[in-house]
């Protein structure tokens, strides 16, 4: 209701505005603002991505990233739209007098097109934002409800009285076949513009979850096709899995049910970057709207496709499932601590259709850059390499380790590795700790990077006694165990040992578990005789020895402690820097929480 009744008021006002100048005049602005619309339009996509990279992780500027694909549309129409009003001003100065009527008529014809344009590319970069859901009750897709076509799938929902975002969408999308027709037109890669910018945003917490993320945060690892490539396999029958033989019902985004057709699937490696940061940081949660696939047909038409599911590890040690998107808010996260994610996601292509691009929060990978596909002839070939994970894992191997200077370390199983606490039993003021860092309700530290003062901010005596006031641990979530590596020159696994003095600066510290998982340290604590420094952030793990404080064997006093989080449940066998083995866990180091 709310954002109804702001475009009728911006639609009119600007109608009403340009009325009142005249035809001409108007007629002259109208061509500005469509002009500046494809200038707009034919930036958005590259603008964002540049933007999105030069987000920082955290800090004042992390926003960025939550508002690029809006900046990198408004900014350009303004831009533009200034520039050549500027120009246009210039060449033609005076305005041309017709009959009131005339002027009045045409004026309103012409405003009013600039308002339902203008309104357009509004309401269209405002639902990229990092906003609720449910911002000013307008809702453009969401899920079905019904079960008997398809409840879960995301279909076409919501239109505004005076359709602002679907009418500008239209115009471009024929004015990139046309006037302004480009080789890769707008309406290939967009056919729903009016959605795109909104589905990134359904997330747990009613949009509280991050709608944008980087090009480098995820990886098309291989494809595959379940049913016959040419369409012709029922698609009841290819929605069934060995979990549940009853057919699962899906419908498109126009809210039609699909005949037939065959499943294509994406397995997808996500980097750490792509996880979730704050209080949901260290995991990768997953909505069916923010994925999407492009089909096309012979005829060169386009449009969007949702997951109908999606495989991963579940929360049982070593096994996988297949999880379909049935109902609504279903939020898939992933579990473990591995620093990688890997997934894959299910796509119901109809008969006469075949894929060009991924989507993933918006950020393209087109179809000619991915791996050629592996074929099931039905869901029972699929199914038997779900549970095993060998869909997800593919033929890539274990890491190749050189071993050869590696030190062989047996890990006392104490909580002195395996602990959520600040090291020392370090306690530190809640007010001292909000200075770089992020607290959950509970006071453990969320997210972030600080330096204490190592005689007036931290310890006993400088804490408060009441455990409301002061910070002593980090967030762990489920399933997950923080251990500490000791890495200080007096340890015999630390930087000066003769396997890690060799290794490269840019390579990331990891511990490897007995099935070759990777965790990478997403942290570290360092201390000296003047300050406490701690670092800890889940969604970001360190690039190496050159991301962590210099150590000097001149001085006896400092301590450096790297933080990992793993998955409970395994066995830790190698302690590595990119390639280099620094040390065998003999016997293997035991996560039981």
């Amino acid at each position: 209701m709310i954002m109804n009744i702001i475009v009728i008021l911006l639609v009119l006002g600007i109608a009403y505005a340009w009325m009142i100048r005249g035809a001409f005049n108007s007629m002259i602005h109208l061509l500005c603002v469509i002009v500046a619309g494809a200038i707009a339009f034919a930036f958005w996509e590259t603008l964002s991505v540049m933007l999105i990279g030069m987000s920082p992780e955290r800090g004042f500027f992390s926003f960025l990233e939550s508002v690029a694909w809006g900046v990198s549309l408004l900014v350009p129409f303004v831009v533009s739209l200034l520039i050549l009003r500027t120009i246009t001003d210039k060449l033609i100065p005076s305005n041309i007098n017709n009959a009131k009527v005339i002027d009045y008529a045409g004026g309103a014809i012409f405003g009013l097109s600039t308002g339902v344009i203008s309104a357009g590319i509004l309401v269209i970069g405002i639902s990229t934002l990092r906003l609720s859901t449910n911002f000013f009750g307008y809702q453009p897709a969401w899920y079905s409800t019904d079960r008997a076509t398809g409840a879960g799938s995301i279909v076409k929902n919501d239109k505004l009285w005076i359709p602002v975002d679907n009418l500008t969408s239209k115009l471009y999308g024929i004015l990139s076949t046309g006037s302004f027709g480009t080789n890769e037109p707008l309406s290939k890669w967009y056919p729903e513009l009016e959605l795109v910018g909104f589905t990134t945003r359904v997330s747990p917490g009613d949009g509280a979850g991050r709608n944008a993320i980087s090009p480098d945060d995820f990886k098309i690892k291989s494809t595959y096709i379940v049913g016959n490539e040419n369409g012709s396999t029922s698609i009841n029958e290819l929605l069934k899995d060995s979990r549940d033989e009853k057919s699962q019902k899906y419908s498109d985004v126009n809210n039609e049910t699909v005949s037939n057709g065959y499943i294509a699937g994406y397995v997808v490696e996500f980097e750490p970057g792509a996880k979730e940061r704050g209080k949901k940081g260290g995991q990768l949660i997953i909505s069916n709207a923010q994925y999407r696939l492009l089909v096309e047909d012979n005829d060169g038409n386009t449009k969007s496709v949702f997951p109908v599911a999606m495989i991963s590890e579940s929360s049982r040690s070593n096994q996988f499932g297949r999880w379909r998107f049935d109902a609504e808010n279903i939020f898939i996260t992933s579990v473990g601590g591995q620093s990688r994610v890997q997934a894959a996601f299910e796509f119901v292509i109809p008969q006469g259709f075949q894929p060009i691009a991924f989507f993933a929060k918006n950020i393209r990978v087109n179809a000619e850059s991915m791996p050629d596909p592996i074929e099931y002839a039905d869901v029972s070939k699929r199914d038997l390499v779900v549970l095993d994970g060998a869909i997800l894992k593919g033929d890539t191997g274990s890491r190749k380790l050189d071993t050869s200077k590696a030190v062989q370390y047996a890990f006392p199983q104490t909580t002195k590795h395996i602990n959520n606490s600040l090291r020392f039993g370090t306690m530190v003021a809640s007010q001292a700790a909000r200075r770089g860092l992020t607290l959950s309700d509970d006071n453990e530290i969320i997210d972030g990077e600080s330096i204490f003062d190592a005689k007036l901010d931290i310890g006993r005596t400088n804490a408060p006694q009441s455990r409301k006031l002061r910070v002593e641990k980090y967030a762990v979530a489920e399933g997950q165990a923080l251990v500490r590596v000791e890495v200080g020159f007096e340890s015999e696994i630390g930087l000066a040992s003769e396997a890690a003095s060799e290794a490269p600066l840019d390579q990331p510290f990891l511990l490897i578990d007995t099935k070759g998982n990777e965790y990478e340290a997403i942290g570290y604590e360092y201390k000296d005789s003047k300050v406490f420094q701690v670092r800890y952030t889940r969604g970001s793990t360190l690039t190496g020895i050159e991301d962590t404080p210099t150590l000097s064997r001149s001085r006896d006093d400092q301590t450096l402690v790297l933080l990992f989080i793993v998955s409970t449940k395994i066995e830790l066998s190698h302690f590595t820097i990119g390639d280099i083995a620094i040390a065998e866990l003999v016997p293997p180091m035991r996560i039981n929480r």
